[in-house]
C-alpha cells in the first residue's frame, strides 16, 4: 500500500467549512413548508448526519433518558443496522427540539421517528433527494445558496463556537468526534474577530472562552 502523501508536497489543504450564523439558518428552516420542518429543527440542534435522522425509528427515542439512540443510518439508500463509524452514539433531546417533537403528529403504520406526509417510500420515510429538494426550495426563497449538510450541521457546529464560544472540547463532547482535529475546521475566524485584531483590541483564544 502506498504510504499517504505528503500534505505540503502535494499542497493538500483542509477545505474551508461554509456556515451560516444562526438567525440566517433558522430563515432557512422556517422557510421550509411546516410538515417538513421537525426532521430539520432535529438536524440543526442534534448535530448529526441526515442519513441517521432518516434511519431513526420511534424505538430510538429513550422517553426514560430524553434522549436518541442513534444506532442505524441510511447507505446508498438502504437502511443498516449501525451508524457510519458502526459507534452507537446517544444524545439529548435538545430542549428547543422537544416542544416541536410534542406537537409531531404520530404514525403508528411506520417504524420511523420522521415520517414524510407525501412519502410513498416504505414507511413513508425520508430520502435525501427528498430533502436536498426541500432543502434548496426553502434557501431560494430565504434567500441563501449553501448545500444542506453546510447548511445545518457544518453551520449549528461552527455556531457553537464561533457564535456562542464553546470550546473546541465542548463541541467535541457535543457532536461524538473521535479526534479534536475533526472539529478544529469549525473555529474559523470570524471578520468582527478579525477587525478587533486589527483595531490592536485584546482578544482571548476560543478555548480560553468559558
Amino acid at each position: 500500500m502506498p504510504m499517504f502523501p505528503e500534505e505540503k508536497k502535494y499542497n493538500i489543504v483542509d477545505p474551508i467549512i461554509k456556515w451560516l450564523p444562526e438567525e440566517r439558518q433558522m430563515k432557512v428552516i422556517n422557510s421550509i413548508p411546516i410538515e417538513h420542518q421537525p426532521i430539520f429543527w432535529w438536524l440543526k440542534y442534534h448535530l448529526r448526519r441526515p442519513s441517521e435522522a432518516m434511519a431513526m425509528h420511534r424505538c430510538d427515542y429513550d422517553k426514560q433518558q430524553d434522549a436518541f439512540i442513534i444506532r442505524r443510518t441510511f447507505s446508498n439508500n438502504e437502511l443498516v443496522q449501525h451508524t457510519k463509524t458502526r459507534k452507537i452514539h446517544i444524545i439529548p433531546c435538545h430542549s428547543e427540539f422537544k416542544k416541536i417533537m410534542q406537537k409531531m403528529p404520530i404514525r403508528i403504520d411506520s417504524p420511523y421517528f420522521f415520517v414524510n406526509p407525501k412519502g410513498k417510500l416504505d414507511g413513508s420515510r425520508y430520502c435525501l433527494e427528498t430533502m436536498h429538494k426541500i432543502w434548496y426550495r426553502a434557501c431560494k426563497q430565504a434567500g441563501e445558496k449553501i448545500d444542506m449538510y453546510s447548511g445545518l450541521k457544518h453551520s449549528s457546529c461552527s455556531q457553537y463556537i464561533n457564535e456562542k464560544h464553546y470550546t473546541l472540547d465542548q463541541v467535541q463532547m457535543m457532536t461524538d468526534h473521535a479526534q479534536r482535529s475533526s472539529v478544529q475546521r469549525y473555529a474559523s475566524v470570524q471578520l468582527d474577530e478579525k477587525r478587533r485584531l486589527l483595531e490592536g483590541k485584546q482578544a482571548v483564544t476560543l478555548d480560553q472562552v468559558k
